[in-house]
């Protein structure tokens, strides 16, 4: 768990440092936006639609125009997700367990699922036209 934790955070420095946001900001940029819209897409793929994609990102770009400091936000954010992940220590995890297990095992399992019904699986007799 320690060393999907580091590898994890090492790219988001990196991404950090390349862009010029913090590390909270990728952080949340990455989890609270770019992970839900790709699932967004992927369900909309599944039930060829758009709908779900447009809603969602016209909900983030109305958000972000009421952020008034979007560090601030970030930083704020931020923490509610350690408290979060902290609040399953109660459970005998760890922090670094419970960011990996959420964070980073969670969401590839949604990915597989769903790129699998986007992409692999055959369409149902209801699906044919």
């Amino acid at each position: 768990m320690q060393t999907i934790f580091e590898y994890t955070y090492q790219i988001l420095m990196a991404i950090a440092n390349s862009t010029g946001y913090t590390y909270k900001e990728i952080n949340i940029i990455i989890w609270f936006i770019i992970i839900p819209l790709s699932w967004i897409v992927l369900i909309d793929k599944i039930y060829q639609q758009r709908k779900l994609t447009i809603v969602f990102v016209l909900c983030i770009i109305a958000s972000l125009l009421f952020i008034p400091n979007f560090t601030s936000f970030c930083n704020w954010l931020f923490q509610k997700s350690v408290d979060f992940l902290n609040a399953f220590n109660n459970f005998g995890s760890t922090y670094v367990a419970s960011s990996v297990i959420v964070c980073v095992l969670i969401p590839i399992v949604i990915y597989i699922i769903l790129i699998w019904k986007a992409f692999f699986r055959k369409p149902l007799l209801s699906d044919k036209k």
